[in-house]
């Protein structure tokens, strides 16, 4: 072996010298030019790394492939170490290539102080700094007759991601090849950075992309120019146009009454506006809102559209809001020859999209019924909406019917409102009590019936409305024709279905059951589960003609519930409820059989309340003293075990 000869140490670098003296606590032997024991990855390893580190390894290959360009044929090679020391790639022609290798140069092998000593890699991999070693600087003989220049390359937060390093025969060192290494690495950084921030983007881009094309929403996108620049499936499938729109100038689209320049020019946002979209011959109602994109300067850019057919979001609302029929067919209580001829007919009715006109007696279930066929028909998935005629001052009924534009009258609501037709489209209108509409909302009623088309009051803008008509009344409209109260022309376009709902006092077989069914509802709803009939007050029931139909049966069930002290309802306190001269409950057989009710009844209110004459006077509506004027008289006991 020739003679080694350590460099005194006043002649190296400072950062050198410090070099050395780790290398030699490490105890490296610096007379080796190949250590045996230096660490070295396997070739499945080796492959794992390099896909670990698969960015850094891509950039730096295509950076020290063109700096290895002016060094080509001078015998230098340029090698990519990892953090921890790995040679990950190294370029240079074959003789170097061979010469490095025998010396541990080469991929798969660790280059740190530990394992190969003091070299312009390991020292730039242990201070993280550029530095460029010659000669015997060089720790061990292996590194003599070299030069060596290298470069750490860190990541954006600073942390070491690698190095790179040139190296080739000590006689062709030169100052500036540090300076080549330097900004091969500053390169690198900087493609490092550009690369992840673009891949970011593009993550970031895609994410909204799949998040724009997900939402059930339509998007547009328009730029400075104009012209439509992205549009998404939901857009694409709420205009339906024929072309595509993307490229094209958004004026193609017209009826807007949206000042878009003014968008580009204040970035003013505008929320929550109805417009109209024509084109291809179309008419699109939609709700939009228009937010101006801005740059990093703050300058607007384009404009994005975000829109929903009306309809959409109505049938949305109606859901949430409770705008649809509670009630089927099933609710319709009562097997009477006469119920059983109306519910054959609306369940007929609701197969059909015909107008339908429901007759009968105020409380006899004409929403019940009305309900029931939306419930039946094609139309149940969409709003059922029901609106008083009769209830509504004649100068709000138009509004309420048809809506208003902003500005129409004092304490219009800003941006207008929409009314019953629109926020029934698609579904089912309920008109209650036809009959008392003004002749000239007859007129009105009666244009939108044959065009199916509304204008909002104060506005010229028609709308295409779907409705089906569903009208009721308790009148004899044919009457109310031949008095000049209601249209003809109006009244044939209501009664193209009349169904006649019957009162309640010729339904004579439904009124128990009705009665049960009405009770057990209401002890739920009260909280007053197990209380029942008795049968003197089912029998006093079914002998009340009614004239408030079942309204009134479902008011004096609630309450003789609110009022029963017991789970037993009977006769007495029904008759406590329907105060006479008013009305009276009455049982067949005259005024004897009535005090026999009101004696029984007396005495059982006072045995259910201990004789409690307080409790019993008020349960059965009289005061005390006229309790006991009716104890004397049926000669009752007012304790236990009396007659």
């Amino acid at each position: 072996m020739s003679a080694y000869t350590i460099p005194s140490p006043e002649s190296l670098r400072q950062e050198i010298r410090a070099s050395h003296e780790r290398c030699w606590q490490y105890k490296v032997d610096p007379r080796h030019r190949c250590n045996r024991q230096q660490a070295r990855l396997s070739r499945d390893g080796l492959e794992r790394r390099r896909q670990q580190l698969q960015d850094f390894l891509d950039v730096a290959t295509a950076h020290i492939e063109e700096l290895y360009q002016f060094v080509a044929g001078a015998g230098f090679a340029v090698t990519i170490a990892d953090r921890d020391g790995y040679i990950l790639h190294i370029i240079g022609d074959q003789l170097t290539l061979d010469r490095l290798r025998a010396g541990n140069c080469c991929p798969g092998f660790r280059w740190t102080e530990r394992d190969v000593g003091t070299s312009a890699l390991s020292l730039s991999l242990a201070r993280g700094i550029p530095v460029q070693i010659n000669d015997d600087e060089h720790f061990c003989r292996r590194g003599h007759g070299y030069t060596c220049s290298a470069a750490p390359v860190f990541d954006e937060s600073k942390q070491l991601t690698g190095v790179i390093a040139l190296s080739g025969e000590a006689s062709q060192v030169h100052p500036h090849t540090l300076g080549m290494v330097i900004t091969a690495a500053k390169a690198i950084e900087n493609q490092l950075r550009i690369s992840k921030t673009s891949r970011q983007l593009l993550l970031q881009n895609n994410y909204m992309t799949a998040l724009i094309q997900s939402i059930d929403s339509g998007v547009m996108a328009i730029d400075r120019r104009g012209l439509i620049t992205e549009l998404n499936r939901a857009g694409k499938q709420i205009l339906n146009w024929d072309h595509d729109l993307v490229g094209k100038p958004f004026a193609s689209l017209s009826g807007l009454d949206i000042d878009f320049s003014k968008v580009l020019r204040d970035g003013m946002e505008i929320r929550d506006r109805e417009i109209f979209i024509r084109g291809d011959g179309r008419s699109i109602h939609l709700m939009s809102t228009i937010k101006p994109i801005f740059d990093s300067s703050g300058q607007v850019q384009g404009i994005l559209l975000v829109f929903n057919e009306i309809k959409r979001i109505r049938k949305l609302a109606y859901a949430m809001a409770g705008s649809q029929a509670q009630f089927t067919f099933d609710d319709i209580i009562g097997s009477s020859a006469a119920l059983n001829d109306a519910r054959k007919l609306a369940m007929l009715a609701a197969q059909g999209n015909s107008t339908v006109l429901l007759l009968g007696e105020t409380g006899t279930g004409k929403e019940l019924f009305a309900q029931s066929i939306h419930n039946h028909s094609e139309r149940r998935a969409h709003p059922f909406v029901a609106i008083n005629c009769g209830a509504i001052p004649r100068e709000l009924l138009e509004s309420e019917l048809f809506g208003y534009a902003e500005g129409a009258f004092t304490g219009a609501q800003k941006g207008g409102r929409p009314g019953k037709f629109e926020l029934a489209s698609g579904g089912t209108l309920f008109l209650d009590e036809i009959g008392d509409m003004s002749p000239d909302m007859q007129v009105k009623l009666l244009r939108v019936l044959q065009t199916a088309v509304v204008h909002r009051v104060g506005e010229h803008q028609p709308i295409a409305v779907d409705v089906r008509i569903i009208a009721a009344t308790h009148l004899d409209l044919q009457q109310e024709v031949r008095r000049g109260n209601f249209r003809e022309d109006l009244f044939y376009r209501l009664n193209v279905f009349p169904i006649t709902i019957p009162p309640l006092r010729t339904r004579r077989d439904d009124v128990v059951q009705l009665a049960r069914h009405i009770l057990r509802r209401c002890c739920s709803v009260l909280g007053k589960p197990g209380i029942r009939f008795s049968a003197a007050a089912e029998t006093a029931l079914l002998h009340y003609p009614w004239p408030g139909n079942v309204r009134e049966l479902e008011n004096i069930i609630e309450r003789a519930v609110n009022l029963v002290d017991g789970p037993v309802i009977d006769a007495g306190l029904l008759k406590a409820i329907v105060q006479p001269p008013r009305r009276a409950i009455t049982l067949p057989d005259g005024g004897s059989l009535l005090s026999d009710v009101e004696r029984q009844t007396i005495a059982q209110t006072l045995e259910q309340n201990e004789y409690n004459v307080a409790r019993s006077a008020r349960l059965l509506g009289i005061t005390r003293a006229t309790l006991y004027a009716k104890v004397r008289k049926y000669g009752l006991s007012l304790a236990r075990g009396g007659p």
